[in-house]
């Protein structure tokens, strides 16, 4: 199930300026949509890519992911917000962000910082396997929804941009109960995490570790959007110009 998340459409100005639809925020989690308050969309595979693209050919002129990530880098704690400078998206596929849209939420958000992150299909379960891979991209942390977003800019040649927090360290290695399929419409399925408590009551000291930091990225990535606004620090807004994005191009990646 592909979610819409809409703000109040009256926000919307009477001075021909873009309204909030300009810009979509994708995203993995229900809360993550509610604090984004634009446009969100919560990633579900091919049916958010599928409606993503309809949204461009629409006239949207920007896509953020938007987020929380795991950490990859070990000098990464949880709150720690994460600027892209490019997106690692898979073996030899990388694409940069929109060097003046990063700009721009690095100068409204103090102390973030701007790194190359990556878009990955499933969680990474070992400190082992997040420290390797830190080693050879270069990427200092990791979601599930940016690498359709580079992806999906790149072919068709509008800005994309990544904010992310960190919320679980390099070094925490998630316990079973985590790692459980988020449920429809981006929230957890509880009955199941419940389950998986009962079954081995000794995730519980590793899950309440988990919720101290899950609230501790959230008030981050609640005060980011804060500073952000309501297009989430888009700069393009001012421009006219048409966007080539009607009959998509190749990707716009480069080589790792």
């Amino acid at each position: 199930m592909t979610l819409l998340v809409t703000v109040n459409e009256a926000e919307e100005d009477q001075t021909g300026a873009p309204d909030v639809k300009a810009v979509i925020a994708v995203v993995g989690l229900a809360i993550e949509a509610r604090i984004a308050g634009t446009v969100a969309m919560i990633a579900d595979g091919d049916r958010t890519a599928f409606f993503l693209r309809d949204a461009i050919r629409q006239g949207v002129r920007g896509i953020i992911s938007f987020g929380v990530c795991g950490g990859l880098d070990p000098k990464l704690r949880p709150g720690k917000v994460v600027i892209a400078s490019s997106v690692f998206a898979g073996k030899g596929e990388a694409y940069p962000s929109d060097l003046l849209w990063a700009e721009e939420l690095l100068r409204m958000i103090p102390g973030s910082g701007y790194s190359p992150i990556a878009g990955v299909a499933s969680p990474m379960t070992s400190f082992e396997e997040r420290r390797d891979f830190h080693a050879t991209t270069g990427a200092v942390a990791a979601d599930m929804e940016s690498q359709m977003v580079a992806r999906i800019a790149a072919e068709f040649r509008i800005p994309f941009a990544a904010c992310r927090v960190v919320l679980n360290p390099a070094h925490r290695i998630l316990p079973r109960a985590a790692l459980i399929n988020i449920g429809p419409a981006g929230k957890p399925g509880l009955r199941k995490i419940g389950g998986s408590v009962l079954k081995d009551p000794r995730q519980l000291p590793s899950l309440s570790r988990l919720a101290v930091d899950a609230v501790i990225a959230v008030l981050a990535l609640r005060s980011a959007k804060q500073r952000l606004g309501t297009h989430l620090g888009f700069p393009h807004l001012r421009s006219r110009r048409p966007l080539n994005c009607l009959i998509p191009s190749a990707p716009a990646a480069y080589p790792m």
